[in-house]
């Protein structure tokens, strides 16, 4: 799709070809005139406000959090489809690494709190800032599908910047959105030695269906009932459009768990009791998902907590004791020494 990779440029240009088709339409003096541009006034009418819900459904993620600068923590900048700021807490100890990803319009920031909970237990830390967040590069129109790209090519590009050698075992953290991008992240990824370091997922509070949030997208913009096909088909094709290395979605089942990603390590999965941002459907469609999948080689275990809350958790001792507690029977024989 032309100019498709610019949030509001085609919006716009319908704009001004609708309001020139208008200025003909008042100012002609031909029947057959008038016809024409009655009819080319009405399709870009059609088409303008299509193109509007677009942009205004693909929402950038707004002001970035500040950055941490707590001693001992580094940054780095990875070239990758989108520039990536990332940041790390490694030492010269050999020791499991987890990986972090934080949730919609949040940053590295936010989970300084949960990475404390790895370091107490000996582990290296990385917390990777999502496109468009945090001190990484912004994007004309943000995707999770992008992300979940962008982070996949981190984690292939992990050996060029930190020490691999210093890690005995990978677990990946995913919060909100950060646990979608993770679900579509287990799906491509490729067996290799790295990918053989993952042991386990943790995910908390996790977006799983995006048909959820277009159901809310719907209500949010008052697209008519009449109108809602040709909204999907038309955002379809801008999703299609600017993820080009992913397979091109065709339906919503596509982009609803388990087509998106499931989890095929073993899983930790932490949920908000009152979860006022998602609610409870994702947690339940990911618990249904993972239970049918489940088999001997990997572990499911699932837990709700009443003192968690979807945002403004970055400290909560339920969900740290429940975390450092299943760690723990995975990483007992690594060390534990504290980083």
């Amino acid at each position: 799709m032309i100019l498709a990779n610019y949030r509001w440029l085609r919006p716009s240009l319908l704009l001004v070809s609708l309001i020139i088709s208008v200025y003909f339409l008042v100012t002609s003096s031909s029947p057959i005139g008038y016809s024409i541009t009655i009819l080319l006034s009405l399709i870009l009418a059609y088409n303008f406000m299509l193109e509007l819900w677009i942009g205004m459904a693909f929402i950038a993620p707004g002001n970035k959090k500040k950055m941490f600068t707590e001693i001992g923590w580094e940054s780095s900048y990875h070239n990758l489809s989108t520039q990536i700021h990332a940041k790390s807490h490694f030492d010269e100890v050999k020791r499991p690494l987890v990986i972090i990803i934080h949730g919609w319009r949040s940053g590295a920031i936010s989970m300084q709190g949960r990475a404390e909970i790895y370091l107490k237990l000996g582990m290296h830390v990385v917390i990777f800032e999502m496109p468009g967040h945090g001190a990484s590069e912004p994007v004309a129109k943000w995707t999770a599908g992008h992300a979940a790209v962008t982070f996949n090519e981190f984690f292939e590009s992990l050996e060029s910047h930190f020490n691999m050698e210093l890690v005995s075992r990978i677990f990946l953290h995913g919060h909100s959105m950060g646990g979608f991008v993770l679900l579509k992240f287990n799906k491509f990824s490729d067996a290799n030695d790295l990918h053989d370091k993952i042991s386990g997922y943790i995910l908390e509070s996790p977006l799983t269906c995006y048909s959820f949030i277009f159901e809310e997208t719907i209500k949010q913009l008052f697209i008519p009932r009449l109108l809602i096909n040709q909204y999907w088909k038309r955002l379809r094709v801008h999703f299609n459009t600017v993820n080009p290395k992913l397979s091109p979605v065709e339906n919503f089942a596509e982009v609803d768990i388990p087509l998106w990603g499931s989890i095929n390590k073993d899983l930790l999965l932490i949920q908000a009791e009152h979860d006022d941002v998602l609610g409870s459907r994702h947690y339940d469609r990911l618990v249904e998902v993972q239970s049918d999948i489940k088999d001997n080689h990997f572990t499911f275990d699932e837990h709700i907590v009443p003192t968690l809350t979807h945002a403004k958790s970055r400290k909560n001792t339920a969900r740290d004791v429940i975390i450092a507690d299943w760690l723990k029977e995975r990483i007992h024989s690594d060390s534990l020494t504290s980083a």
